[in-house]
């Protein structure tokens, strides 16, 4: 078995994990012939046969981020937005029209996140066409704050730092950008970390009084995800050691 063959069996097993029939064509396509005649690694599809993501296999040797420019093309020819760079070690993913380089993620998605996103994005508004809650806050550095961060997202970005002093209203900031992002479909769900489980409860009441709509719980050790709340709030902690249980479904909806 050659090393490329080696990693599309780990590749398999790795979209398998995620629930894809990797037997029925209408879900994932092999080598998937495009109009130039290049051929697509793999090509999966929604539940109606529609594509939505390629998938570009390397061998474990080779940095998967080195086939940005192949996949790209092969996403251009197919009209999907997600690109999964893989080597069967390490998996990459890029919405390549939107983001400016592929970032790394713990597994594949499964058919359902990939189709969740698609929707998302088809009703996804300007972030700065959506009214700031000023109910939530109303000091002008706040509000400048929330819209420098959804410009820069706009452009790109993804990895953001807000510092802020003491008593300047951090948690209202983070709730007032997040309801915006929720209003503009720029999200579905939102992970909220914190140092400490009394933070986590604080952040909690705060949420419950300034995102009615959008439900929030904390995540405890031991407890269940529960993905009808659109917030989760937890430790870094606790974080750490769910990454550290075998792969489950559960855990790849936190990636």
């Amino acid at each position: 078995m050659t090393n490329e063959a080696f990693s599309r069996v780990k590749i398999d097993a790795q979209l398998r994990d995620q629930g894809w029939e990797i037997t029925n064509t209408n879900a994932v396509r092999f080598e998937y012939v495009l109009p130039d005649r290049t051929k697509a690694d793999y090509v999966l599809c929604d539940r109606n046969g529609r594509s939505l993501a390629v998938v570009e296999a390397k061998k474990a040797a080779i940095n998967p981020a080195e086939a940005e420019d192949q996949a790209k093309a092969y996403a251009a020819q197919l009209g999907v937005p997600y690109i999964f760079l893989a080597n069967g070690n390490e998996i990459r993913f890029w919405q390549w029209q939107t983001e400016a380089f592929p970032r790394l993620v713990k597994t594949f998605f499964s058919q359902a996140d990939l189709e969740r996103r698609t929707a998302t994005a088809q009703v996804k508004r300007d972030l700065l066409s959506v009214e700031i809650d000023k109910h939530i806050v109303e000091r002008d550095y706040q509000t400048e704050c929330i819209d420098t961060l959804c410009r820069e997202i706009q452009a790109g970005r993804r990895k953001l730092l807000v510092e802020m002093a003491t008593g300047t209203g951090k948690t209202r900031t983070a709730a007032a950008f997040i309801k915006r992002l929720f209003e503009a479909g720029a999200i579905t769900r939102v992970l909220f970390l914190v140092d400490r489980i009394p933070l986590a409860k604080q952040t909690e009441d705060a949420f419950a009084e300034h995102l009615s709509d959008f439900p929030a719980y904390v995540l405890r050790a031991g407890r269940r995800f529960q993905d009808e709340k659109r917030i989760t709030i937890t430790t870094l902690q606790s974080m750490v050691n769910i990454s550290s249980l075998p792969t489950s479904s559960s855990e790849s909806r936190v990636s």
